[in-house]
């Protein structure tokens, strides 16, 4: 009699179980445990800009958890180099800390920017080059950590005789076509680049695409401030694009006629 009883809760007990389970809905795959730590750098790129490389990337706002993210302090960068002729599946993680950036300072000289432009001098053609960049909290914890590399090749020629004429709030560029003679390499433009005062050049050119005409008219200038252009030609090899080296400066100033 006893172990009927035992026997009946048993079976009550496993279905009152089933239906709780049943009764939440549809039970779907376990989720992974989110972390209130950084997420990765977010929009990651790397160019060949001449003999150099440029990693840029923006600054993340949130934490893996969907948290914002209020405590970051910076970013290690770590860099490794790879043969061409291997390609980077078999290349060795980056090991060596390359450089740590500091975001308070940097936030104190590009106040207004949400991006970080790293260059990187200590490089050499006809090699590949491999990051990670890790973001850090001020605890030192690290977040969530990004890959990215490309090869590093010979650049192409600059372009030649620069010259600049300045117009009533514009200025007018033109320059002599860039020549290009390599089996598998493919001529597709300029990038044209300006600075006014002691500032340096931006990272990034005026024009959206690469210019396939010897001539740019800046109409975002202003009369009678003196603005200095530079152009890098544009080159393709395979599915890699690279700039080359800045051409030599021409200055112009704006004038009301």
């Amino acid at each position: 009699m006893i172990q009927r009883v035992v026997s009946q809760f048993a079976a009550i007990l496993a279905l009152a179980l089933l239906m709780a389970l049943t009764g939440c809905g549809n039970v779907g795959p376990v989720q992974p445990l989110l972390k209130t730590l950084p997420k990765g750098a977010d929009s990651i790129t790397l160019e060949q800009k001449g003999n150099a490389l440029l990693l840029s990337w923006k600054i993340p706002t949130h934490n893996q958890d969907g948290t914002a993210l209020t405590n970051l302090a910076g970013f290690a960068i770590y860099k490794s180099d790879y043969d061409l002729a291997k390609g980077c599946p078999e290349c060795r993680p980056p090991k060596n800390l390359y450089r740590k950036i500091d975001l308070a300072y940097f936030r104190s000289n590009n106040r207004q920017s949400n991006r970080i432009h790293l260059w990187d001098n200590a490089v050499e053609e006809e090699m590949g080059y491999r990051y990670k960049i890790i973001p850090y909290t001020t605890e030192g914890l690290d977040g969530a950590s990004k890959l990215v590399h490309r090869p590093c090749f010979t650049p192409p020629d600059s372009p030649a005789n620069l010259v600049g004429t300045g117009l009533d709030r514009q200025a007018r560029i033109s320059w002599d076509a860039a020549s290009e003679t390599r089996q598998g390499v493919q001529l597709i433009g300029y990038n044209l680049y300006r600075r006014s005062g002691d500032t340096y050049f931006t990272a990034t050119p005026l024009n959206d695409a690469p210019l396939t005409s010897l001539n740019y008219e800046d109409s975002t200038v202003k009369n009678d401030v003196v603005y200095s252009y530079s152009l890098r030609s544009v080159i393709t090899i395979g599915e890699q694009q690279l700039e080359s080296t800045f051409s030599t400066e021409v200055k112009v100033e704006p004038k009301r006629p």
